[in-house]
């Protein structure tokens, strides 16, 4: 017996085929990221206010102001501790090459300085620009205000990490003077 070849059986039914698949994949996908979306918020919630918990201990709970952050600010989002113990401020910014995104969250006492500063993201070089994430750097932020930021030592090596560090405070010490004016 010999199989005959056509347009129908070479072409169309292998496309009609693969089409079929792609579609099913693409329905199931999107139906789980559905169930998962709600999950992965929640996480990114309780992450988020855990974080806040930690830059500024003191604090009670926290309200999120409605921030409308200069053109060009990093400054993401603003929180005003309940209590009166200061501010938390959420920044994202390019890291290096602008590769990847570092994201920071500082907290402010009332009187604009720093309580406490985290990294909650970053994608910097390992064991360079990653050192900007590693308590020995942030801890020389404990207590800066925007007059006494310039005495943070940049981390050697890692020149681009730490300038976008130094300008992600300036950001949140701008960002403080507008909410507190």
């Amino acid at each position: 017996m010999t199989k005959t070849s056509s347009a129908k059986t070479d072409f169309v039914l292998p496309i009609a085929v693969l089409t079929i698949i792609c579609l099913v994949c693409s329905g199931l996908l999107g139906y789980f990221n559905s169930l998962t979306k709600p999950i992965i918020k929640a996480t990114e919630e309780r992450i988020a206010s855990e974080l806040r918990a930690e830059v500024l201990p003191e604090a009670d709970s926290f309200t999120e102001l409605d921030w409308t952050a200069p053109e060009g600010s990093v400054v993401t989002q603003v929180f005003k501790a309940d209590n009166g113990a200061g501010y938390v401020f959420m920044v994202t910014g390019n890291g290096y090459g602008g590769k990847g995104t570092m994201k920071l969250v500082v907290g402010l006492d009332a009187n604009g300085a720093v309580v406490q500063t985290k990294t909650q993201q970053h994608s910097e070089t390992a064991g360079m620009g990653s050192k900007t994430a590693d308590e020995p750097y942030r801890a020389q932020w404990v207590g800066k205000t925007l007059d006494t930021m310039d005495q943070v030592d940049g981390v050697s090596g890692a020149t681009i990490s730490s300038t976008h560090y130094l300008n992600s405070m300036r950001a949140v010490f701008e960002a403080y003077a507008l909410v507190t004016q």
